[in-house]
């Protein structure tokens, strides 16, 4: 009996499970999961179990999707389980993890000079199987992510419209008392409010710790810690981890990833959105069509002679 007792005792104190930090909202693949999975670090994975957590098949429910108005800002939820969020039953705080503090991987407490930023990045796609990691662009940091469970993001002004629906975003954050590991959630968007600005080609990015060097413009997220498809490199320093600060060229807030001066023609009513200059099946220009109405002079009438 007494045996028995004990058991019931540990079980109704089982631990929610924690440690790490991730995206939460029904937009998420994996969103409906079991609240904790989503939220694990990657590390050492072969790229199909790292790229979007490895949860391309579990796609939102209802065609859910996270609008971001173009010009405005957006709060996404982080938290290192979804009962501690609204979708959960203790969401209350704007703690991420209110039991444990390191699961942040900034100190204990949490100290701003340990947090290394979180970003969201966006490719101009409908299919999440036609989305490749070079396609996407960090278009928002916020420097200190993972501080707070509702963090804020600004989105850039004149972000064109998605193609059909949606586009596919992800979210990354990079934390610094931890393992070699990255985070990475993927999810359905779609820009509101939307603009008729040109993205420009995302370039990969580089460390720059003393200012020189640093690729500005539109980036690439930082894709590391993993067996395969990796785009940048780490010196092994545990202080000079890929992060989303200045450090490595990301500005706090909305980022510039706009071609100098290119803009979208605007699209007629009930069409598509043009995404470049029409081109033939040679890459050139297409042809443009113009019509040119000639009137003919009604000759005069012949004097006659006398």
């Amino acid at each position: 009996m007494h045996k028995i007792t004990m058991i019931v005792i540990v079980g109704s104190f089982l631990p929610v499970a924690l440690a790490h930090i991730g995206m939460w909202h029904p937009s998420v693949y994996g969103f409906n999961g079991d609240g904790y999975s989503i939220a694990e670090p990657l590390s050492e994975k072969g790229f199909d179990k790292w790229w979007m957590h490895g949860q391309k098949n579990k796609k939102p429910k209802d065609g859910a999707v996270f609008e971001l108005p173009a010009g405005g800002q957006v709060t996404v939820e982080l938290a290192c389980n979804k009962q501690y969020t609204s979708f959960g039953n203790e969401g209350g705080g704007n703690n991420p993890c209110p039991p444990d503090t390191p699961s942040m991987h900034a100190g204990n407490p949490v100290k701003d000079s340990q947090l290394r930023g979180c970003g969201l990045a966006i490719a101009y796609k409908s299919d999440i199987n036609d989305a490749q990691p070079e396609e996407f662009t960090v278009f928002s940091v916020n420097q200190k992510c993972v501080k707070d469970k509702n963090t804020v993001f600004q989105v850039p002004a004149g972000m064109p419209a998605c193609p059909g629906d949606k586009c596919i975003c992800a979210w990354f954050w990079q934390g610094q008392n931890s393992a070699n590991e990255m985070y990475m959630n993927g999810f359905d968007c779609k820009i509101t409010n939307p603009g008729n600005k040109v993205l420009a080609k995302p370039q990969v990015p580089v460390e720059c710790r003393d200012g020189n060097n640093c690729i500005f413009g539109a980036k690439q997220p930082m894709y590391w810690a993993n067996k395969e498809h990796q785009n940048v490199k780490f010196s092994g320093d545990h202080e000079r981890k890929p992060s989303y600060n200045d450090k490595w060229g990301f500005k706090d807030g909305a980022q510039d990833i706009f071609e100098a001066g290119a803009e979208q023609p605007p699209a007629l009513p009930d069409q598509p959105t043009p995404t470049g200059t029409p081109q033939t099946p040679g890459g050139c220009p297409a042809p443009v069509t113009v019509t040119v109405t000639v009137s003919k002079r009604k000759r005069p009438t012949p004097r006659p002679k006398w």
